[in-house]
């Protein structure tokens, strides 16, 4: 197999920004917001994993990633690991990594519904250089003022719990 050269694909997000970062044109000031930049293989097929960096401005949705047998029982290739790479973070910002105490799906979906269950996340501080991995079935959340590269096994499926 030889080197590819990506290229990227800029995506539009409420929860974006106007200044990205270093090397990315920012866009119009009356523009859309630009929450990611994914890199892609320029020919068709799609590689395992995917690349990207995320511009937060606001905190992202509670979501969580099925593991490889809940997704393919869902008709899906494979689940879904992320890992993140802080870049840059505002003072005060944090990611959200599991709960706080365990919790069973009926409380998970209670308190999704209602709205609690932000209060009920491991929200942790972080600075540029923090690495964090989040394996398939890790209920989490990125915050506002992070650019972040993630990477991740490239796959459409994502179960968002609360915005």
């Amino acid at each position: 197999m030889t080197a590819t050269l990506l290229a990227t694909k800029r995506v539009e997000k409420p929860w974006g920004r106007h200044k990205l970062w270093p090397g990315f044109p920012d866009p119009a000031a009356d523009g859309e917001k630009i929450g990611e930049v994914w890199f892609q293989t320029p020919h068709a097929g799609e590689p395992d994993l995917l690349v990207k960096y995320l511009f937060t401005s606001e905190k992202l949705s509670v979501q969580v990633h099925p593991d490889d047998a809940a997704a393919q029982a869902a008709g899906y290739p494979r689940g879904k690991d992320e890992a993140w790479i802080i870049l840059a973070a505002e003072p005060d910002s944090t990611i959200a990594l599991g709960t706080l105490e365990p919790m069973t799906s009926e409380e998970l979906r209670a308190a999704s519904l209602d709205g609690s269950i932000e209060h009920l996340l491991d929200w942790k501080p972080v600075k540029a250089g923090d690495f964090y991995y989040s394996p398939a079935g890790t209920v989490h959340a990125i915050g506002a003022g992070i650019t972040v590269v993630e990477i991740q096994q490239n796959v459409d499926l994502t179960y968002r719990l609360y915005d």
